[in-house]
């Protein structure tokens, strides 16, 4: 019969207990602590979006009566007349620079409220980062600016540096260990609980 030292026993003990109380500090057989989003992915993640040239751009509202001559005169876009029913309807169209430089315009001849949505390029400014009602989830508040040194000649010629600017608040969720963008955020569903359920609505999309 194998009898064993009691000196040894005790040196073993001690040995697994200090194995186990390290693996409980780290956190052994456990999964491991999901990341935390940090400014600088939400921005990389934001940015993506318009490399892949998704739909996510920014809607920009001003007036100016001196928009649509500039326009023109620049190649951004050109005016339209089509008969309607004896009447003379004049509307804008973006030429092949212009699509280069915005996704979409809405132009009024009174000179108020042109509408343009812009493509870029953007220079991004996380200014605050905010938990959801879950862990997985979070809000992201970013200033945005137009990138002027690229931006495209036309767009600098008939747009005020300033008012290619603004805030959005972004949402993003933690899947399978990783962040992801999910969606721009209307003032109205910025509350925590708004955005659960737009997040609930994009998931089941």
């Amino acid at each position: 019969m194998m009898r064993i030292r009691p000196d040894l026993y005790i040196k073993n003990a001690a040995v697994a207990l200090a194995m186990t109380a390290v693996c409980l500090a780290a956190g052994c057989g456990s999964d491991p602590e999901p990341p935390d989003l940090t400014a600088n992915q939400a921005s990389t993640l934001v940015s993506q979006r318009w490399v892949r040239d998704e739909p996510d751009h920014f809607t920009v509202t001003f007036h100016s009566d001196t928009l649509i001559g500039c326009g023109i005169q620049n190649d951004l876009w050109k005016r339209v007349e089509t008969p309607h029913q004896g009447f003379t309807v004049s509307t804008y169209q973006l030429t092949e620079a212009g699509r280069k430089a915005l996704f979409a315009i809405d132009l009024k001849e009174s000179g108020k409220f042109h509408e343009v949505i812009l493509r870029g390029p953007y220079l991004v400014e996380v200014t605050r980062m905010s938990p959801g009602d879950k862990p997985d989830v979070r809000q992201v508040n970013i200033r945005w600016d137009i990138d002027w040194n690229k931006a495209p000649a036309g767009l600098k010629a008939c747009f005020p540096r300033f008012e290619l600017s603004g805030s959005q608040v972004a949402l993003f969720q933690l899947s399978d260990q990783e962040w992801r963008f999910v969606s721009f955020l209307k003032p109205a569903e910025a509350s925590p609980q708004a955005a659960l359920s737009k997040l609930a609505r994009t998931s089941g999309s």
